[in-house]
């Protein structure tokens, strides 16, 4: 009875330490995403994994390592099959990432394994916290899934909020042009940020970006925003999303003929004036 129950706790654990390592890669891999911390999201939950296994089985250690690694190779495997990079240039470099990315997983489940069998040779302090271990190895196992679960809804939710922000950013910045252009030797300053910021009152923009508005593009929230200040028009203003599936769906124009705002893949001769 005590073989029995011992590798049914065992098979559970190898089973749980492989689901998991496989799982978490994919909120890394899937696009879009919620940007989590590159490898150290799954690395961290294939290393608490390895070593929470390890510890709460009283024998055994081997199959633990093999299990967040052939899991992790899995999972990482699985996941660009179901999301392919669409750019040929990210395309081309998967098998490195593959390869770098199994010899972190090697190095963490190495360690990861001396650091549960260190915890292991403790067994009155194990026990007395054994309750907790488990309830903390399962949320480390349904992390990665819970969040792929998550992810489109937020990531919705950040794209409506960043569609919503940048139009309330172009059509300030145009009133901000605007304002500049009416004052006093105006339109030789729609070139100086620190003018347009004095009548700019829509959503916080940066210091730095101020400096560097008129000359390069700058990213808040999402949104690249750049003012053309020698435009043949006078000047225009735009905003596109830094990333078309996670950052936002519009791209917004403005000049002296207004605001626009256009769906992705339109040109700004498709914008109507006004719209949002």
């Amino acid at each position: 009875m005590r073989m029995g129950t011992f590798m049914s706790r065992n098979t559970l654990l190898v089973v749980l330490t492989a689901t998991g390592s496989a799982l978490c890669w994919w909120p890394v891999i899937m696009q879009p995403n919620l940007d989590p911390p590159s490898w150290w999201f799954p690395l961290a939950l294939v290393a608490l994994g390895t070593a929470l296994s390890t510890t709460l089985s009283d024998e055994g250690w081997l199959q633990f390592m093999i299990a967040s690694i052939v899991g992790s190779f899995v999972g990482i495997c699985c996941g660009f099959w179901i999301w392919w990079p669409t750019d040929g240039i990210e395309a081309s470099y998967v098998p490195l990432v593959v390869g770098e990315a199994m010899l972190s997983v090697v190095l963490v489940s190495v360690v990861s394994l001396l650091a549960g069998l260190i915890l292991r040779s403790w067994p009155v302090w194990i026990e007395k916290r054994r309750q907790a271990i488990w309830l903390l190895f399962l949320c480390g196992v349904i992390l990665g899934p819970v969040t792929v679960a998550l992810t489109p809804p937020l990531v919705a939710f950040r794209i409506a909020r960043n569609d919503r922000l940048a139009a309330e950013r172009i059509q300030s910045l145009n009133h901000a042009v605007e304002q500049t252009i009416a004052e006093a030797d105006g339109p030789a300053r729609i070139c100086d940020g620190q003018a347009l910021r004095q009548h700019y009152s829509g959503p916080p923009l940066r210091e730095t970006d101020w400096r560097y508005l008129a000359a390069n593009s700058v990213k808040e929230d999402g949104y690249f925003f750049w003012i053309n200040c020698h435009d043949k028009n006078g000047y225009s203003i735009d905003a596109q999303p830094a990333r078309e599936k996670g950052d936002g769906t519009r791209h917004f124009y403005a000049g002296k003929w207004g605001v626009a705002g256009c769906g992705i893949r339109e040109d700004r001769a498709h914008c109507v004036p006004g719209t949002k």
